[in-house]
């Protein structure tokens, strides 16, 4: 992960903070300026990239001011983190889920915010708008540029944060309105990008001869386990009993306590990473020694998927606005799909499937299990299906 500026971890008696120096050029566009400190490391990383887009915009023109205007959606969003709605998501995720929770649902909004606050519709980024001036008309501009540069399904996601938001201000009485709970949002279909087999033994092949034996191993297990990236990127030794050879861990996501058989295939790739003393990770990056980010993990991925050839795939029923058929890369994540589909097609039963990948409902199951032409020949096979000749 890229460095945030000015930003210097600082020890405080058994915990670490970060703090915020300006240097003398920042304290130079911005004389009223003084150190901050802050006890998370994304929030003081988040204000060091911050300063320094407000340093490149005051170095452009010399007319930007670091003030942050009480008025402005920036500042509704941090009066938004700040609030106990941001901070009961981290305590009931604490409770029902164990620490990794707190990170992992705060993060995903803050991804969502950081994401859309420097879109431009009109003169100025979102998150120097007036709270005022972002109406009905505005947010419509607003998802449809999000849907365009990135995806439909980034747009309703971030639409459903921002809606979030907007309601605190409203319950603070500093705004009036939510204009993001007038738009409805469209129904997207499930996602149903798959991979080959040949492309995963393919990249796996890759990866190796690249020196990445890693991410080979993490494209192994996410397809094998039916996992997210998240679970297999940061397994530990620990996780596997050395009697049993079963991996026991919890899902970041939901909490869920997973029990799965090690098989062969896997064992035979975990031969191929070392212990370290430093940490318990069985993943680290070749390039560094160090255990993977979710940023590094994904920049790898796709720099790999990219050499190797990953193919684009058409998308489901998705049509730009001139009525073309949509494609997409093809994503680690999906990885947890293909197998489940897999297993599916193998004849495993809902109770077996929802035991591998973690669903509570089995209904949830729809939304991996693929189902296509292989299905509906299997059917027609086992109705025994006869014609006259």
């Amino acid at each position: 992960m890229i460095k945030a500026p000015y930003v210097r971890p600082r020890a405080k008696g058994d915990t670490i903070v970060y703090r915020i120096r300006p240097t003398a050029s920042l304290l130079e566009a911005f004389p009223k300026l003084k150190s901050e400190t802050y006890d998370n490391k994304k929030d003081a990383n988040e204000r060091g990239f911050e300063l320094k887009r407000k340093f490149d915009e005051w170095s452009a023109d010399k007319t930007v001011s670091i003030e942050v205007d009480t008025r402005s959606v920036e500042a509704l969003i941090k009066y938004y983190k700040s609030s106990m709605e941001y901070t009961n998501l981290g305590v009931n995720a604490l409770k029902k889920y164990g620490a990794k929770g707190l990170s992992s649902t705060q993060r995903s909004y803050s991804d969502h915010l950081r994401h859309v606050s420097p879109v431009m519709i009109g003169k100025l980024p979102f998150s120097d708008m007036l709270v005022d001036n972002v109406d009905y008309d505005y947010v419509k501009k607003l998802w449809q540029y999000i849907a365009d540069d990135v995806s439909a399904h980034k747009a309703n996601h971030t639409f459903k944060v921002l809606k979030i938001v907007w309601n605190e201000g409203s319950r603070g009485g500093r705004v009036r309105g939510n204009p993001f709970s007038l738009v409805k949002l469209p129904k997207l279909p499930n996602r149903q990008v798959m991979w080959s087999i040949d492309e995963i033994n393919g990249m796996i092949k890759y990866c190796d001869e690249q020196g990445y034996h890693s991410m080979g191993t993490m494209i192994l297990m996410c397809y094998e386990f039916c996992q997210r990236p998240v679970d297999i990127r940061t397994f530990k030794w620990a996780n596997i009993d050395g009697k049993t050879n079963v991996s026991n861990f919890r899902q970041r996501k939901t909490g869920k306590q997973m029990s799965i058989k090690v098989t062969t295939s896997i064992n035979e790739r975990l031969q191929l990473h070392k212990r370290r003393n430093t940490d318990d990770y069985i993943f680290a990056y070749e390039n560094t020694g160090k255990p993977y980010s979710q940023d590094k993990c994904n920049k790898l991925f796709r720099k790999l998927a990219k050499g190797y050839g990953l193919p684009e795939v058409p998308l489901v029923e998705q049509f730009d606005e001139n009525g073309a058929q949509m494609y997409s890369t093809i994503w680690l994540a999906d990885l947890r799909r293909t197998g489940a589909t897999h297993a599916s097609r193998v004849g495993c039963t809902d109770r077996e499937l929802v035991a591998l990948t973690g669903h509570r409902n089995p209904q949830m199951l729809l939304v991996y299990a693929v189902e296509g032409e292989i299905e509906s020949t299997n059917a027609n096979t086992k109705r025994g299906l006869h014609y006259a000749r």
